[in-house]
């Protein structure tokens, strides 16, 4: 065996041990995500009153978004502003 062919045996051999501890840590990444997950709760609720989460008080051709005037000019009667620029 040349030792071209030893490297490459090597090579390869690192490739599969470095794609097994990819999988490894994804797999374990996602265990412990899955067990922490903040969303979930621990046991089921049994309360008998629950929120509603729909609100009477929008309009319907409101979409939720407050950004104001629809407007892109400026606001204030100001003019173009003046730029300065000095070199010294």
């Amino acid at each position: 065996m040349t030792r071209i062919e030893a490297a490459r045996r090597r090579a390869a051999g690192a490739k599969q041990i470095a794609a097994a501890a990819a999988a490894v840590g994804f797999l374990g990444v996602l265990l412990l995500a899955r067990g922490t997950h903040p969303g979930h709760a621990a046991s089921a609720s049994t309360s008998s009153s629950t929120p509603s989460t729909s609100s009477s008080t929008q309009s319907s051709d409101d979409d939720g978004f407050g950004f104001g005037s629809s407007s892109v000019a400026p606001s204030g009667g100001s003019s173009t502003p003046q730029a300065q620029t000095n070199v010294s």
